[in-house]
C-alpha cells in the first residue's frame, strides 16, 4: 500500500496556480491514500480534496465539520485535515485536539476508514493530522498527540485488539523534528503517550541515511528569512503492536522536492511510504 502527505499550504499566494501543480504530484506519485494538511474547504461546502477525488478518479473526505464558518461567517474559505482514497472512505471521527490546558484548539484528527477489498488485504485505518506551529509549542504539540494517540489506540480496538488488526497509518503535519520530545513519545524513544502503544516513523523505520527535511530553503516558496527553515516537520507513520507480518515500511521518500514546470506545488514537500498491508 502506497501512502502520501502532503501539506498544501492552503490559498497562500499564487494558490490557483499551485493546485494544478498538487495534482500532478499526487497523479506521478500514484498513491493509494493520500493525507493532506491546509486543504481548503468553502462555506457552501466545496472541498479541494473533492476537487482532486473527481479528477483523479478518487474518494474523498474532509474535516469540514471543524471549519470556522459559524466564528468567522464571512470567512470565504477555511484549512482542514483531508483524505484522499483509491478505494471508498468513511469518516470514522474528527476530533478537535486539546492544548496543555486542555482547551480545544483548531488543530485535530480525521480518522477514516478505507473499504479495500478483501482480497487485496481488506479495510484498514488512516489518520491525518496537523499539529501546533512555533518551536516553542512542544508543550502544546505534547497534548495533542497525547490524546491523537490515545484516540488512535482506542480506534485500533484497544489493547485486546492491538495484535489482532492491522495498523494505523498516520499521516501528518506534526511540526516537530524528530528528535523533540513529543515526536521521542510517540515513537516510544521515551515513554510513551499510552502505555504500549507508539507510531512508527516510516523514514526512520527503512533506513534512510539523510534528514528527509520537508521544510527547506531549498524551496522558493519558504521563506527566506524563515527562524528555522531546514526541519523534517513531516511524517507517515505505522501504529504498533500490530498484526503480525503487516506495517513493515518497505521504503520512504519524499515528492514535491522540485517544481512541475516553473511552479513549487507548496512550501513543504511530501513524504511517501510503501507499507507491507
Amino acid at each position: 500500500m502506497r501512502a502520501m502527505t502532503w501539506n498544501l499550504q492552503g490559498r497562500i499566494g499564487d494558490w490557483q496556480a499551485r493546485h494544478p501543480a498538487i495534482e500532478s504530484g499526487i497523479r506521478e506519485t500514484d498513491p493509494d491514500v493520500v493525507m493532506l494538511q491546509e486543504s481548503w474547504v468553502e462555506p457552501d461546502g466545496a472541498t479541494q480534496a473533492q476537487v482532486f477525488a473527481d479528477s483523479l478518479s478518487m474518494h474523498a473526505v474532509t474535516a469540514a465539520s471543524l471549519a470556522g464558518f459559524d466564528r468567522y461567517p464571512d470567512a470565504p474559505y477555511w484549512v482542514v485535515n483531508a483524505i484522499l482514497s483509491r478505494w471508498p472512505i468513511e469518516i470514522l471521527t474528527v476530533i478537535a485536539l486539546p492544548d496543555q490546558h486542555g482547551e480545544p484548539t483548531w488543530r485535530h484528527v480525521l480518522v477514516a476508514r478505507v473499504a479495500r477489498p478483501a482480497d487485496m488485504g481488506g479495510e484498514f485505518i488512516v489518520a491525518g493530522t496537523h499539529l501546533e506551529h512555533g518551536l516553542d509549542r512542544t508543550e502544546t504539540r505534547s497534548a495533542q498527540l497525547r490524546a491523537l494517540c490515545g484516540h488512535l489506540a482506542e480506534a485500533s480496538g484497544g489493547v485486546d485488539g492491538w495484535r489482532l488488526n492491522h495498523p494505523i497509518v498516520l499521516g501528518g503535519d506534526l511540526n516537530a523534528v524528530p528528535h523533540s520530545d513529543e515526536i521521542r513519545s510517540i515513537t516510544g524513544a521515551s515513554v510513551p503517550y499510552v502505555d504500549g502503544f507508539v507510531l512508527v516513523d516510516a523514514w526512520d523505520a527503512c533506513g534512510n541515511p539523510t534528514r528527509g527535511d520537508t521544510w527547506s530553503s531549498d524551496n522558493p516558496l519558504v521563506p527566506r528569512r524563515a527562524i528555522h527553515p531546514n526541519r523534517r516537520l513531516d511524517y507517515l507513520m505505522v501504529s504498533a503492536p500490530r498484526r503480525r507480518n503487516v506495517g513493515h515500511v518497505e521504503r520512504c521518500w519524499l515528492t514535491g522536492d522540485t517544481p512541475f514546470g516553473d511552479i513549487w506545488a507548496s512550501d513543504h514537500f511530501a513524504v511517501v511510504a510503501e507499507i507491507d498491508l
